[in-house]
């Protein structure tokens, strides 16, 4: 319990929550002093400091602003670690407002009370610790004790004096926390509208990491691939070397578009650059060129005209296409490679199919690649597959071309 009050005593967020409370106790008098019925009684003025502030700071609380004052003081002053339950925003609405409203006078109420409390206690610890010095007789709390030279027992009620001091200033502060929490607190629309923000920033947070490791990850492995055949045929093959530098030259020129432009995202400015645009099934030609330019033996039927797929569709369709190769590529090199593309009134069908090489062990479709894969379908309204069957790796999808709005 000591060790408790002790470390309550040397956190400088117990003084702050004090100085909190204590600020709210001006509030009334301040009132009484400009009201015009003002008593010098003690008596009438803390009945008056305790009621006149009322109907003032219950509308003041309808004021947007003044919520959002309370509750960035509050959270300097009462919980500079937990920001998050005392909310920022400015009053929306009549409730909001109201809870703010009544905030103000429980916080001008309760700062009043301690500081009377404190008062007493300061004065009654005084008397106390004077009562051995003084040839009087001192009143305290309504007992009348003689003081001198032969009174000093009585010292051995300070200590105890100032141990309620401290439990008073360490409970204040603590009850004006729990109070601001349930008061100054998000109301149930700021929660909700604050879930939704995250769960916007955790879709693009996952959006550009699947972009990421879709372009950047094609990228290096076909890099990797072409760079170890040029490796390997340097010196017997001069023009398949030359070729192959070639095309990590055009496929790094790509991911280096592709990283900057999803990097972009990230960047706060007023005047974003201009970024390329995303790769559709247009360049799908691209595409498998340069995967064939990395070893891969690369054989396709695809549709004639791919124009008429919308945008997103496109998008996202290519992306499925460069994880499916990407994946060919990296756990069955040298294996070739089936790429069926087709368009009917309502679906874009994609299959991408390869041989498994034996020993190779595959993912079973629990890769990040493969989990982006079906997740980009899934935005769209459609679905994706990666599986095994009768000694083939198969990679499908099926994309509406028209999405419901």
């Amino acid at each position: 319990m000591h060790l408790k009050l002790y470390a309550a005593l040397t956190r400088g967020a117990t003084y702050s929550r004090a100085l909190h409370v204590l600020i709210g106790a001006a509030v009334g008098p301040v009132c009484v002093l400009v009201y015009p019925g003002f008593s010098p009684s003690l008596p009438t003025t803390l009945a008056a400091a305790a009621v006149v502030p009322v109907p003032l700071l219950l509308l003041l609380g309808l004021v947007p602003a003044v919520r959002h004052a309370e509750g960035l003081q509050a959270r300097l002053m009462l919980v500079p670690s937990s920001e998050g339950q005392i909310g920022l925003a400015p009053a929306r609405g009549l409730a909001a407002g109201w809870r703010t409203g009544v905030w103000l006078v429980v916080r001008a109420w309760w700062g009043l009370l301690v500081a009377s409390v404190l008062a007493q206690l300061l004065s009654v610890t005084g008397t106390l610790a004077t009562v051995p010095a003084l040839e009087r007789t001192s009143t305290v709390l309504g007992v009348q004790i003689r003081g001198g030279p032969g009174r000093t027992w009585v010292l051995a009620l300070v200590p105890p004096a100032l141990l309620l001091i401290a439990g008073v200033v360490i409970g204040a502060g603590q009850l004006q926390l729990a109070v601001a929490r349930r008061l100054l607190g998000p109301s149930t629309a700021e929660r909700l509208a604050e879930a939704e923000r995250l769960a916007d920033e955790l879709l693009a947070r996952n959006w550009l990491a699947a972009e990421l490791h879709d372009s950047i990850g094609h990228a290096l492995t076909a890099t990797v691939l072409q760079a170890g055949a040029a490796r390997e045929l340097i010196d017997v093959n001069r023009d398949f070397a030359i070729r192959a530098l070639t095309s990590i030259e055009e496929t790094g020129r790509r991911a280096m578009d592709d990283l900057e432009r999803t990097l972009g995202h990230l960047k706060e400015a007023e005047r974003p650059a201009a970024r390329t645009a995303r790769p559709t099934l247009a360049d799908i030609g691209q595409l498998l060129e340069a995967s064939r330019a990395a070893g891969a033996t690369v054989r396709s039927r695809t549709a004639e005209d791919v124009t008429v797929v919308p945008g997103v569709v496109s998008r996202e369709a290519y992306r499925i296409l460069q994880e499916a190769l990407t994946n060919a590529m990296k756990h069955a090199p040298g294996a070739p490679v089936d790429v069926v593309l087709d368009l009917t009134d309502e679906h874009v069908d994609l299959c991408v199919t390869n041989t498994l090489v034996p020993g190779t062990r595959r993912a079973h479709g629990t890769g990040k690649g493969l989990r982006s894969l079906r997740e980009r379908a899934a935005l769209l309204g459609g679905r994706a597959t990666a599986r095994s069957e009768s000694g083939r790796w198969i990679v499908s999808a099926r994309l509406p071309l028209r999405l419901e709005s």
